[in-house]
């Protein structure tokens, strides 16, 4: 028997079967077919019979049993017997027909008619919706078994499985604990670094706090007994280990002002007085030391006084660099310059103010210089390897002058025709002190011609140098006097054959005249053993206190 199932309108039917009688043909035999007896070829062709009704059996049951599910309307299903017949003609590979006829009797049916009506029979389940809010089935509180269209409370006890306790890993987590204010007291003898590694801080952020803490007030000038507030948090460093960390840190300088140094996520420390914009220093602060940094402009001169440094100062800028630039050729608009002065850093004398540090930077080379005293009292600068800045001559004997006119051939402005110009001039107020290029005996000093007032001196070696148009001679400078390197010796003026103030100035070797501004000069001293080593330790000191050290400018901002 075998079922045929069919869709009408939604709805899935099965075709009622009827058993039919079986007519087998014979064939005539042929090939390997004739060789077989009759026995032998009516069980084959019985078992490909069976074998393919029994297929479309069982395909037929699966189809009726799964086609409600399947089906993606929303039909019910149903099962009914219904009249099925089927014939079909089946040929063999060599060509032959095999069976010419196939007929199915009518078979007993196998299922019994059930079409369930969901109006009016209340257990129907009804059909789900795909599109709908609600994508399962509804049941009614009716179709539960204890239900009676009300909420129904479960009374009962419940049996919990037993749990071996010692299997079980209790994790507890724990918030992390609130940061903790503190009250720190500076003892005699302490610093604040100190102080604060006390509790339990790394040496590294309590230095980065205190470094912080000096651009608005130098940390060196707080007392024993100052009080801070000091806020610590516990955090994980680097390597995920609790960490103690300073968030914040406030004191009192004075009555009136509160300094605030506080760390940012990154854990970067910036300080403020409160209440100020950024980069305010403390009006409590008594500063000894002044560094400043700055762009030239129009002139060195006149950009260093914009930036309020000491007329004193700018002199000993541009004569400890005077062996090496010259200021008026060779400074530009952009070159940068910069100083640190202040209070002597060995002696008892805080009425003075002395340059430590001076740096160049032209045309893209910088060139810096320390300020060192030896153990035999000479102090001088050197540069970072310890080489004395200080040459047998200067090359500029006026500070702030401008080069007027070269060396060499030239149109003399007086006498009309070329002439030989031996020397440089610098064009300088009246009035401006010359200083003596190098240590040396004067030779001569006076009235000399077209030179006007002029100073020649006798330098160690072959060199000579002369100082012309001088409005008058310096005190005690007169032939064979003793003269140091910078003393000054006269002032400019414009006598002689002079058209205006300005110095004349000739260096001469063996004699004959040298142009000023390219004569290869020897260096002078050179530190070495102890004194090398004094002169980097005071090197580290001086770079260490110019990285707290306020402008002359922020100063004055805060006494005003």
């Amino acid at each position: 028997m075998i079922d045929r199932v069919s869709v009408h309108s939604g709805r899935a039917k099965v075709a009622r079967r009827k058993r039919v009688a079986v007519h087998i043909e014979e064939l005539e035999a042929r090939d390997s077919f004739e060789a077989q007896t009759p026995g032998q070829q009516r069980w084959l062709l019985t078992t490909c019979i069976a074998g393919i009704a029994g297929s479309l059996i069982v395909g037929s049951a699966l189809l009726g049993i799964f086609g409600q599910n399947a089906a993606t309307t929303g039909a019910y299903a149903s099962v009914q017997p219904t009249d099925l017949k089927s014939s079909g003609t089946l040929k063999s590979d060599m060509g032959g027909d095999i069976l010419k006829q196939l007929t199915l009797a009518p078979m007993k049916a196998i299922s019994v008619a059930y079409r369930p009506d969901a109006e009016t029979d209340p257990e129907v389940i009804p059909k789900r919706s795909l599109y709908g809010d609600n994508l399962y089935p509804e049941i009614s509180a009716t179709s539960l078994p204890y239900g009676d269209g009300k909420t129904v409370v479960i009374d009962g006890e419940f049996d919990v499985t037993n749990i071996d306790s010692q299997n079980i890993t209790t994790i507890t987590k724990t918030p992390p604990p609130e940061p903790v204010d503190e009250a720190i007291v500076l003892g005699p003898s302490r610093s604040l670094t100190d102080e604060i590694t006390d509790r339990g801080v790394t040496k590294e952020a309590a230095q980065a706090l205190v470094q912080a803490l000096n651009t608005v007030f130098p940390a060196a000038q707080m007392a024993p007994g100052t009080r801070f507030e000091i806020t610590l948090d516990k955090q994980q460093d680097f390597y995920g280990r609790d960490a103690i960390f300073p968030v914040q840190l406030t004191f009192k300088p004075g009555p009136q002002e509160t300094i605030i140094v506080e760390a940012d996520e990154d854990g970067t420390f910036t300080a403020r007085v409160d209440g100020e914009k950024e980069g305010t220093l403390s009006r409590y602060a008594q500063v000894d030391h002044f560094r400043t940094k700055a762009r030239v402009g129009s002139s060195l001169y006149g950009t260093a006084k914009d930036n309020k440094v000491p007329g004193y100062i700018i002199s000993e800028l541009t004569r400890v660099f005077a062996y090496d630039v010259d200021f008026q050729r060779q400074v530009k608009a952009n070159d940068s310059f910069e100083v640190f002065y202040g209070n002597p850093l060995t002696g008892s004398s805080t009425k003075r103010k002395v340059l430590h540090y001076a740096q160049l930077t032209l045309g893209g080379k910088t060139k810096t210089l320390f300020r060192y005293t030896t153990k035999d009292g000479v102090t001088d600068y050197y540069d970072e390897n310890g080489v004395s800045a200080t040459k047998s001559l200067l090359r500029t004997p006026v500070s702030g002058a401008r080069l007027t006119s070269g060396f060499g051939m030239r149109r003399h402005p007086l006498l009309g025709y070329s002439k030989m110009h031996t020397g440089v001039d610098f064009g300088v107020p009246a009035g401006t002190p010359i200083k003596a290029a190098g240590s040396g005996v004067i030779e001569s000093a006076g009235s000399q011609g077209a030179y006007g007032i002029a100073v020649k001196i006798k330098h160690t070696g072959k060199y000579e140098t002369l100082y012309a148009h001088m409005s008058r001679l310096a005190t005690g400078i007169r032939p064979g006097v003793k003269v140091n390197q910078g003393q000054t010796i006269g002032y400019v003026g414009s006598t002689g054959r002079s058209t205006g103030p300005h110095l004349h100035y000739e260096v001469r070797a063996d004699d004959r005249p040298v142009n000023p501004t390219r004569v290869k000069l020897a260096g002078a001293r050179k530190l070495a053993g102890k004194e090398l080593a004094n002169f980097k330790d005071l090197k580290s000191r001086v770079l260490a206190m110019m990285q707290t050290a306020p402008s002359a400018t922020q100063v004055a901002e805060v006494q005003q």
